[in-house]
């Protein structure tokens, strides 16, 4: 995951040429951004979450889901998920270091 989907401001300029370039069709350039911004801040936020929720299940599921990098498909992800990196985006972004 790269560090560099960890900044919005990043994240739009990216979803901006995503979009322009035709390579996601269904998706504004806002929903791309939030999506990218969102696997980033959960990949660098999973080290707050303590040792013992990490083995658990879902946990597990989450980190791999974000870990593997960002499948970005037409017409956007489910809703839920959807409703989950709008919410990200909203968050502010804790610092890497």
């Amino acid at each position: 995951m790269g560090k560099k989907l960890y900044d919005k401001k990043y994240c739009i300029k990216l979803a901006k040429r995503i979009v322009k370039q035709k390579k996601i069709k269904g998706m504004s350039i806002s929903e791309v951004a939030w999506e990218l911004f969102a696997h980033a801040y959960v990949f660098y936020s999973f080290r707050f979450v303590p040792a013992f929720l990490k083995k658990g299940f879902l946990m597990k599921r989450i980190y791999k889901s974000v870990s593997d990098g960002v499948d970005l498909t037409d017409n956007g992800d489910s809703l839920i998920r959807k409703i989950a990196y709008r919410m990200i985006w909203l968050l502010p972004a804790v610092p890497l270091k």
